[in-house]
């Protein structure tokens, strides 16, 4: 069960980072280029915090696996 969640979530954070990238090139045109910038740097830099931290614990999460499998 534990490696679906992960499978789910690791699509989520892609798609998550999609909409960022298209939000931020829509802003782009439409508000200006600086505010579309922006929002690039800012959303690239919240989603690296955020996935990884879920990168780091699905890793743990696998090593555990690993070690109680011996």
């Amino acid at each position: 069960m534990k490696d679906i969640v992960i499978s789910v979530n690791n699509a989520v954070m892609y798609i998550l980072l999609a909409i960022i990238v298209i939000t931020s090139v829509v802003g782009m045109f439409v508000q200006g280029f600086w505010s579309g910038v922006g929002a690039f740097i800012l959303g690239t830099l919240v989603w690296c915090v955020i996935s990884g931290f879920w990168f780091v614990q699905s890793a743990t999460y696998e090593e555990l696996r690993k070690l109680n499998a011996k």
